[in-house]
């Protein structure tokens, strides 16, 4: 080891405290770069294996396909892997406990399809009398079916309106037909779990048998697993615009967004600019705090480097010293940094699994991409080079004359300094003096400065991503009532009882006309009329609302209307995909001259002679109706008396005394549950609560606090860091200046206004600069969130804006104190003549 490297580790020694801040600055940074990239894989990785569980592992699935056509595309050369299914067809299950899943669906399935289900008893079959059976036959249709079990089933075909369904779509009732072929006797082999070839919704619960054939005829479902999963959008298109047929296409949407791909541009673009955008400000945040630690380094060793100069060091010697220090401490922080990554990030893996145990049946598990591990890492490496190159050239540049006098960084104007007289007056010629010396001394306040400055656009942008993420999941909170009562026999005796208990602190009793009604496009305003006609839809729908004349009187007052004034809610959301684009909007529904709306019904063609008058517009949704934003319909609401005397419709009486709800809002809502359904277990009566099974959306929301606030955490912490590095290592460097000012009698008093005036100076400065880029930030998320967030006004996240202010001044005034405590007590000889080790 050279002697110059010798006298850098001793110099590390022997300056403790600035060597740690130094290198937790680099940890932080470190830990942050790293573990963002950790989280992101372990994230994508856990979730896409839970959607490939899930939702299977193909990529898209071609419908309706010949076998000319199905090998033509099975033999593509972007095509990975392909597997297919021909249905058979359907056989009547007569003792189902489903009435919407009246059939077994049979089909028959590749080896490779078939090996894709998950089997829970049995095994796979092996030819055509063979048939694995969903366990969903058992827990959802209520009959149990055995391994070795022989069925025998009556196979036919769906029809409506003489075109036979060859997909297991949604039973339509008395609108199809079912067309017996013949009997078929299969033998059970297997269970296998519920399979995503089955939807939800479909009629019919799903047998596999096997086959090797594709069939001749178009009964084909291909599905495909191309080797470049984030142009399947663009291969599918391209493959299927090559055929002489039109067949149908269904996406594994939820594993392709994993794999970074959605068929909606703006959503891939917003995500990556999000993502772009977080990364730079890190990086930036980031390269600034190590700079300045090397900075202020190679500031405070000047002297050291002069003296050197002075007996024989070259200019490329005293590089190498400074590189050497960014080494030992740079190789200290990114092992630490990396340790301290995969135990932060493997901690909050274990606290969402423990968050969101009853939300996820599959829990995130730690994965490393090595992608995300060696490019942070070598990020760290470049910014500590480059951030150590920077002031090791320029400290290498000063004559030794200079660099031990120290002389070089007061600049020394030909005019005299203006200072403005408040300074005077409000803190003395002690303020004066701090002012002159920090316009002559720059570089050095410019380094403090530019610290917060970082650590404000830091914190307010991240604050402002929080902002909007914790209003996008409220845009989709939509219940904010407790409990909901429904009865079938307008039985307003029992829902007037119900809501007698005490624990009832808010309720409303109504009916719901669900879409009875359309109104003329005419009425809305631009975004909703367009929503309506590029569905090439004619009129918008009505939701009415009738209530009891008491409960509506309630919302009436409210708004100074009368018994007889519909409320009509003025206020919507809608989510609109358009030209390959995903746009979110929130706002005003309806022109604001409307007060009556001509009411429309359907004949032989759009009929609007029915009118509704003296409309109340109102710009907030009742308090217990917020899930009326779940439907792109709007909402009017009206008293029972008023209703029964309007002819909108002639069956209105006869409905009112078929149908009612109730809505509460209560005190102690679970235990009041509880007891409501065991009084009226035996009654026709419906019992819900939104609260209930909102723990769930509470827990992710939970979740996703927890990740930005911790995100935040890290990201203020490595500013501070670098404020508190910064403002002790300026303090230090100024102990000869304290001290001089000391002997020409300074006193106490007088030494705190000057550590006053240049705190609210650094604070003010930071925040002159800081919030106008924070503001510019916000814009920025604001314009990139317009696909995810139905809020169209811009949020601005005014209680970190408050905390940043406050926070800045009170970080530089406990930096500041700390700092000169133990230069107030040093004796002024000997801080003139010392060292500032």
């Amino acid at each position: 080891m050279s002697i110059l490297n010798h006298l850098t580790i001793k110099h590390l020694k022997m300056n403790p405290k600035r060597t740690i801040v130094t290198i937790f600055g680099i940890v932080l940074s470190m830990a942050l770069m790293l573990g963002c990239g950790l989280l992101a894989s372990s994230f994508i990785e856990s979730m896409k294996e839970e959607t490939m569980e899930r939702n299977g592992t193909y990529h898209v699935r071609i419908d309706a396909l010949d076998q000319k056509n199905a090998q033509m595309i099975a033999n593509h050369l972007e095509v990975e892997n392909s597997y297919f299914y021909t249905p058979i067809g359907f056989a009547k299950f007569l003792d189902t406990n489903n009435d919407s899943k009246p059939f077994y669906h049979i089909i028959a399935s590749s080896k490779e399809l078939l090996e894709k289900q998950t089997l829970i008893e049995g095994r796979y079959p092996e030819n055509e009398n063979e048939i694995v059976v969903s366990e969903h036959i058992r827990s959802n249709g209520g009959k149990t079916i055995h391994v070795g079990d022989v069925l025998s089933l009556d196979v036919g075909e769906r029809v409506i309106d003489g075109e036979v369904i060859n997909t297991n779509q949604e039973y339509l009732g008395s609108d199809e037909t079912f067309v017996l072929n013949g009997k078929k006797e299969y033998q059970v082999v297997g269970v296998v779990k519920r399979s995503y070839v089955e939807s939800y919704s479909a009629a019919g619960y799903t047998i596999f048998t096997y086959t090797d054939t594709l069939s001749e005829e178009a009964k084909n479902f291909l599905y495909l697993e191309y080797k470049k999963p984030k142009n399947t959008y663009e291969t599918t298109k391209e493959i299927v615009g090559n055929l002489n047929i039109k067949p149908g296409c269904k996406y594994n949407s939820s594993l392709l967004y994993y794999y970074g791909t959605t068929q909606y541009g703006n959503v891939n673009r917003t995500i990556l600019s999000i993502l772009c955008f977080t990364l730079s400000l890190i990086s930036i945040g980031c390269i600034i705090v190590i700079y300045n630690s090397f900075a202020i380094s190679t500031m405070e060793r000047k002297k050291q480097f002069g003296l050197y100069s002075s007996i024989g060091a070259t200019r490329r010697q005293i590089l190498h010293t400074v590189f050497f220090e960014a080494f030992v401490v740079g190789l200290i922080g990114i092992v630490l940094g990396i340790g301290g990554a995969f135990v932060g990030i493997y901690s909050v893996i274990q606290v969402l699994n423990y968050l969101l145990k009853d939300v996820w049946s599959y829990q995130l598990h730690l994965v490393i991409n090595w992608l995300f591990i060696v490019v942070p890492i070598g990020f760290m490496i470049v910014v500590v080079f480059l951030s150590a190159l920077i002031p090791a050239r320029r400290a290498s540049k000063v004559s030794p004359i200079v660099a031990i006098r120290e002389n070089d960084d007061i600049k020394m104007p030909k005019r005299k300094l203006w200072t403005p007289k408040f300074v005077t007056k409000l803190f003395g010629i002690e303020g004066e003096l701090a002012l002159k010396n920090m316009k002559r001394n720059k570089r050095k306040y410019r380094i403090t400065v530019l610290s917060l400055f970082v650590s404000i656009v830091l914190f307010l942008t991240f604050s402002t991503y929080l902002t909007y993420g914790v209003a996008t999941i409220k845009d989709y909170d939509y219940f904010d009532y407790d409990i909901g009562v429904s009865v079938s026999d307008g039985d307003f005796e029992k829902l007037e009882e119900i809501r007698q208990d005490s624990r009832v602190n808010h309720s409303y009793i109504y009916q719901n006309m669900n879409e009875t009604y359309k109104i003329n496009l005419d009425y809305y305003q631009p975004e909703f009329r367009d929503y309506y006609q590029s569905g090439e839809m004619e009129t918008g729908n009505l939701n009415l609302f009738i209530m009891k004349d008491e409960d509506f009187l309630k919302l009436a007052n409210e708004h100074q209307a009368s018994l007889y004034t519909p409320l009509l809610v003025n206020i919507g959301s809608i989510i609109r995909y358009d030209n390959g684009e995903r746009y979110a909007y929130r706002g005003k529904v309806f022109q604001d001259h409307v007060r009556s709306l001509s009411l429309c019904s359907y004949e032989d063609e759009i009929i609007c002679n029915q009118s509704l008058e003296d409309v109340l517009l109102i710009d907030e949704i009742p308090l217990g109706f917020q899930y009326i934003m779940m439907d792109t319909s709007q909402t009017v609401f009206m008293s029972q008396s008023h209703f029964q005397n309007i002819s909108l419709r002639t069956e209105n009486e006869e409905y009112l005394n078929t149908y009612a709800s109730l809505m509460i809002m209560a005190n102690d809502y679970q235990s009041l549950y509880q007891d409501l359904e065991k009084k009226y277990s035996n009654s026709e009566t419906y019992f819900h609560s939104p609260k209930i099974s909102q723990k769930e959306q509470k827990s992710v929301m939970l979740a996703i606090k927890i990740l930005l606030y911790g995100f935040i955490s890290l990201v203020t912490l490595i500013g501070v860091t670098s404020v508190f590095n910064t403002i002790h290592t300026s303090i230090n460097l100024r102990r000869k200046e304290f001290a001089m000012l000391r002997s020409m009698g300074l006193t106490p008093a007088g030494f705190n206004k000057m550590i006053l005036f240049e705190s609210l100076f650094f604070g003010l400065k930071s925040l002159f600069f800081g919030l106008p880029i924070s503001f510019l930030c916000m814009v920025y998320i604001h314009s990139t969130m317009n696909g995810f967030t139905t809020r169209d006004h811009f949020l601005i996240p005014w209680e970190a804006i408050i905390i940043t202010i406050l926070a800045v001044f009170v970080i530089v005034l406990i930096s500041m104190h700390y700092s000169v405590q133990k230069i107030k007590k040093e004796n002024i000889l000997n801080a003139i003549r010392d060292e500032n080790i």
